[in-house]
């Protein structure tokens, strides 16, 4: 979010899942390559990251640009509005692109090539530190309350479900789903296909993995096909997602030979891609609702298992898989991760890792714990396991292998990239007849 000295947006916040910054993608790409933004920031090129969303700004609202102030993330904004102060922490700056992650500061390099002011950044400072006291009077909160850097919410969830140390692994499925490992320094995946982060915790890092659309694909059914489950839950007062997963119970393992890939905003990890739209394959008239239903929770499962096999080859070996957010609630579901995975999967008493992260990072800056690892291990509790079921692991790899295949044929034909053409030539079409139309 660009921000003006007073502090007054200046444009909407351009969201992570925001794709509209394509073409500064591929300038990025050509002007300082990928391989050097992946050694320095962790990162990929991709519209994600707040670097393209900035460079997007200079090049097209240039007048914004100039009047910019600061660019802020929401919760360097957040931080803004209770203290007057710009600064942000080394988890959320991870997500810019600007910033390396090897020596904990804003890249010169990067920020000089793409010719943007490092001066317009908030000041980087570690997780769990404190700031000040409450300075504005827009809140009732009692102005001694301290403001604590906090962190990135995959970062602050790792830390609420006991990500600290090595061979530790989570996985949070709300809208999207976030897979991240500890280390204990910078890995880099040589083919740039999984990132690397600073952890809250200072002087680690995550090794990260982000699927864009996982219960965002569940909820797109649940709103455009799923109108009879939420009738029934509507009238007995129960979550739709509940009576959508007990129908996905009914179908059989492979959802009834549908197979679903859940790109619906592009390819996050392993991919990066963002012409990869999402694909149901293996539609027939014998099929029924649950059986999308199914083939949402294995498709998602399957984006997992492509990621944490990634871990492997480069050195991480899972013991377990932690699970959390709003993914997590289902049985079912987490049941689906174990069979597909060949792991135990494991769900913690506090579903929301995220904010249980948060506090420990609060009460870190308060003094109420001197070491943020010790106090995750004693408040993260096990509520319950699933343990994988070998016969379905084994289906479940002849379809993953499959479907892997399919993704693979799109991408050597460049079905994704044509189709994106396709569309946008249509639309480009569709606007001329408009306009004539108009004249007329």
């Amino acid at each position: 979010m660009p921000i003006d000295k007073e502090g007054n947006p200046l444009h909407n916040a351009l969201v992570w899942q925001d794709r509209r910054t394509i073409d500064q993608v591929e300038y990025i790409k050509n002007k300082i390559g990928a391989k050097k933004i992946y050694k320095t920031t962790g990162l990929t090129i991709d519209p994600y990251f707040s670097a393209t969303k900035i460079l997007w700004f200079k090049e097209t609202k240039p007048e914004i640009y100039q009047k910019t102030y600061k660019f802020l993330l929401v919760s360097d904004f957040i931080i803004y509005k209770l203290t007057g102060q710009f600064i942000s922490d080394y988890s959320n700056l991870s997500r810019t692109m600007l910033f390396d992650i090897n020596n904990l500061k804003y890249s010169d390099y990067i920020a000089s090539e793409l010719e943007l002011d490092l001066d317009k950044m908030p000041e980087a400072v570690e997780s769990g530190v404190e700031i000040g006291e409450i300075t504005t009077n827009e809140t009732a909160f009692d102005k001694k309350t301290l403001v604590v850097t906090g962190a990135g919410d995959q970062q602050s969830a790792a830390l609420g479900v006991g990500v600290v140390s090595p061979g530790i692994i989570k996985c949070t499925t709300g809208t999207g789903s976030f897979i991240l490992a500890y280390l204990e320094e910078p890995k880099f995946d040589p083919h740039k296909r999984v990132l690397c982060s600073c952890h809250a915790i200072p002087r680690a890092w995550v090794q990260e993995a982000s699927i864009f659309t996982s219960g965002a694909t569940l909820r797109w059914f649940r709103d455009q096909v799923g109108q009879p489950e939420c009738l029934i839950a509507g009238e007995g007062g129960r979550d739709p997602y509940d009576i959508m997963t007990a129908e996905a119970e009914k179908s059989p393992i492979g959802a009834n030979g549908l197979i679903l890939t859940p790109h619906l905003v592009g390819a996050g990890a392993p991919y990066w891609n963002p012409f990869a739209k999402g694909v149901i394959f293996g539609l027939a008239l014998g099929q029924k609702r649950r059986d999308l239903y199914r083939a949402v929770l294995e498709g998602v499962a399957f984006e997992v298992k492509k990621n944490i096999e990634i871990f492997k080859e480069i050195g991480i070996e899972p013991k377990e898989l932690l699970l959390t957010g709003g993914g997590s609630r289902s049985d079912f579901w987490n049941q689906i991760f174990a069979d597909v995975l060949g792991i135990t999967c494991v769900r913690n008493k506090v579903e929301e890792a995220t904010s249980l992260g948060a506090a420990i990072l609060a009460a870190t800056g308060a003094g109420l714990f001197k070491n943020m690892s010790e106090a995750s291990k004693t408040l993260c509790k096990v509520d319950k396991k699933w343990t994988p079921n070998e016969e379905n692991h084994e289906t479940y790899n002849r379809i993953y292998n499959f479907s892997n295949d399919l993704y693979d044929l799109l991408q050597k034909y460049e079905m994704y990239q044509n189709y994106d053409g396709l569309i946008k030539n249509l639309k480009i079409i569709k606007s001329i007849s408009k306009k004539h139309r108009k004249q007329k």
